[in-house]
C-alpha cells in the first residue's frame, strides 16, 4: 500500500474551436483586466491579436505580453509581475508552449506580493498564499503545464530553476486542438516526446503510485498511436486532439510522480547548450533506458510501460518499444551541433546540481555520482547531427 496526493485538477474546456469560450471563462473567474503572456511567435501568427480582439469585444481590458522566446528568465517574470500590478490586472492568461504557461502561472502567483521570482526558486520559501487566477491555453502538446503545480524559469546565466506549489495550479485550462495545427512536424515530434517522457518517467519512477500509473499508462497508450500520425499529417485534427489530450494526461502523471533520468539529463544539457527540451529528453531516455532496465528495481513498472507503448509486457522490451516510437516520429538519434562543446565533466556536474539531482534520485534504482559520470559519457557519445 502507498499514500499519495492526487492534487487539484483545474476545470478543462476541450474541443476544436473552444478558444472562443475564453472571454466567458475569464468573466466567470472574476477577471476584467487581463495580462496575456504569450510566445512571441504567436504574435506574428496573429493568434495573440485575435485573442485580444475577442476579449475586448466582450468588454474586457487586455495587457499584451507576447515576450516569451525560449525559456523565460527570472528578470522577465519580475518585469511582467510589476506590469501586472501597475495595470491592476486581476487575471493572467498563458498562451503558447510550456514556457509561456510556466511564466504566466508564476507571474499570477507572485505579482500581488511584489516579491521577486528568485525568492521562491527551488522551494526555498513557500509561494504567496494569495495570488491571481490564471488560465492556460496550450498551443503545443507536450509540457502538460496546464495541469501541473510546477514552473521552470531560468536564471540570467541559463541555469534552470524549479518552482512548485498548489499556488501554481491554473484556475482553468482551455485545450483547443486547432491551435496546434501550425506546429511543424519536427516540433510536433519533439514536444510530443516531452509528453511521452513525462508519462514514462512518472510510471517508472521511485515515486510511482496508483494515480500516476493510471494517468501515465493511458497517456503512453494514446501517444504511441496518435503522435506518429500527427507528425505525419499535421492537419489531422483527430490525431492533434489525441496528442493534446495525451499531453495533458501525461502532465497529471508528472504531477503525481515526478520525472527521473530523462529530465535530469535534458535539464542539465539545456543549461549548457541550445537544445530543444523534448528532443534532449527523448535522446536521454534512448540512452539510459537500457541501463535502467538492466537493474532489478522497477522491473514491474518498466514492463507495464513497455506494454503501453505497444511492446511486450517485459521490462527488457521497453528500450526497443521506446526507440520504435522515436523512429516512427522521425526523430534523429543525434545531438544538435550546439552540443559540440559540452564535455562529459560539465554535463555530469550540471546533472548533480541542487536543481537537477532530485530527478536522478527519483529513478527506481539508486544513482551514484559515478553513475552520473558514466551516463554523461554515454549521452555525449551520441553522434552530432550532420550539417545541412
Amino acid at each position: 500500500m502507498n499514500s499519495f496526493d492526487v492534487g487539484r485538477v483545474p476545470p478543462i474546456t476541450f474541443g476544436v474551436g473552444c478558444v472562443s469560450e475564453v472571454p466567458g471563462i475569464v468573466t466567470a473567474l472574476g477577471g476584467d483586466t487581463v495580462l496575456v503572456v504569450a510566445d512571441a511567435a504567436l504574435q506574428e501568427l496573429g493568434v495573440v491579436t485575435r485573442l485580444a480582439e475577442a476579449l475586448n469585444s466582450a468588454g474586457l481590458r487586455c495587457e499584451l505580453a507576447p515576450e516569451i522566446v525560449g525559456e523565460p528568465k527570472e528578470t522577465l517574470i519580475d518585469k511582467l509581475s510589476a506590469r501586472a500590478r501597475a495595470s491592476d490586472v486581476n487575471l493572467v492568461i498563458g498562451i503558447g508552449g510550456g514556457a509561456a504557461m510556466d511564466a504566466a502561472k508564476l507571474i499570477a502567483a507572485i505579482a500581488p506580493s511584489g516579491t521577486s521570482a528568485e525568492t521562491y526558486a527551488l522551494g526555498a520559501v513557500p509561494l504567496p498564499s494569495v495570488g491571481l487566477p490564471a488560465m492556460a491555453i496550450p498551443t503545443t502538446a507536450g509540457t502538460g503545464s496546464e495541469v501541473t503545480r510546477t514552473s521552470i524559469v531560468s536564471t540570467e546565466s541559463g541555469a534552470k530553476n524549479w518552482y512548485w506549489g498548489e499556488e501554481l495550479m491554473f484556475a482553468h485550462a482551455v485545450l483547443d486542438p486547432g491551435l496546434t495545427v501550425s506546429l511543424p512536424p519536427h516540433l510536433t515530434a519533439w514536444t510530443g516526446m516531452d509528453a511521452v517522457a513525462h508519462a514514462l518517467e512518472a510510471v517508472t519512477s521511485r515515486k510511482s503510485n496508483s494515480a500516476g500509473r493510471l494517468y501515465g499508462l493511458e497517456a503512453l497508450r494514446v501517444l504511441a498511436v496518435a503522435l506518429p500520425r500527427a507528425v505525419a499529417n499535421g492537419d489531422d485534427l483527430n490525431a492533434r486532439a489525441r496528442v493534446l489530450w495525451g499531453s495533458t494526461v501525461a502532465g497529471l502523471a508528472l504531477h503525481n510522480c515526478s520525472t527521473h533520468m530523462g529530465h535530469n539529463i535534458s535539464h542539465a544539457l539545456g543549461s549548457l547548450s541550445r537544445v530543444h527540451h523534448g528532443l534532449a529528453t527523448g535522446l536521454a531516455l534512448k540512452v539510459t533506458l537500457p541501463w535502467l532496465v538492466a537493474r532489478d528495481e522497477g522491473a514491474e513498472h518498466y514492463a507495464l510501460a513497455a506494454e503501453a507503448l505497444g511492446g511486450s509486457r517485459v521490462a527488457a522490451d521497453l528500450p526497443r518499444a521506446f526507440e520504435t516510437l522515436l523512429l516512427s516520429c522521425e526523430i534523429s538519434m543525434s545531438l544538435p551541433v550546439a552540443c559540440a562543446g559540452v564535455t562529459p565533466k560539465a554535463l555530469s556536474s550540471s546533472m548533480k546540481t541542487p536543481a537537477n539531482r532530485p530527478m536522478a534520485q527519483n529513478a527506481a534504482c539508486p544513482i551514484s555520482d559515478g553513475d552520473l559520470d558514466q551516463i554523461a559519457e554515454m549521452i555525449l557519445a551520441l553522434p552530432l547531427e550532420k550539417a545541412a
